[in-house]
């Protein structure tokens, strides 16, 4: 995490400050799949980072201090947004992004713990990045 390094914090007391087990974001660096929403949350808040940036897998980004706001909420909203946009239905969205048309409706509908790997298949079904759907 290029981030963590820049502001000189360790694996170990970021995991502390964030709440989280000291191996997590060991895990995390190194893209283990299952991670959820919650836990980059916390993450951010610790960093004192946007979830935004810690998504963006360009490493010019500026830093923006984190902005409170519900993660559930923004990927609800901005899913649906962007899948209207491009014409698509759940059953369309969930064949390109190999999730179950039921996932997409639980994300839409914020009835499930959305995980950064899900997000990741849900942006690139839709041409877009993982972090544009946390704005």
């Amino acid at each position: 995490m290029a981030h963590r390094n820049r502001l000189g914090v360790s694996q170990v007391a970021l995991a502390h400050a964030a709440g989280l087990a000291a191996n997590t974001v060991g895990h995390i660096e190194t893209k283990a799949p299952g991670v959820r929403l919650e836990t980059l949350s916390r993450l951010s808040i610790a960093l004192d980072l946007d979830p935004t940036v810690l998504l963006n897998s360009d490493d010019e980004v500026t830093p923006a201090p984190y902005r409170v706001r519900d993660l559930d909420d923004c990927v609800a909203q901005n899913l649906k947004r962007f899948r209207n946009a491009r014409g698509l239905t759940q059953e369309d969205l969930s064949t390109r992004s190999g999730l179950d048309r039921k996932q997409v409706y639980k994300i839409e509908s914020k009835n499930v713990s959305v995980r950064v790997d899900t997000l990741g298949a849900v942006a690139e079904a839709l041409g877009i990045q993982a972090w544009q759907l946390l704005v």
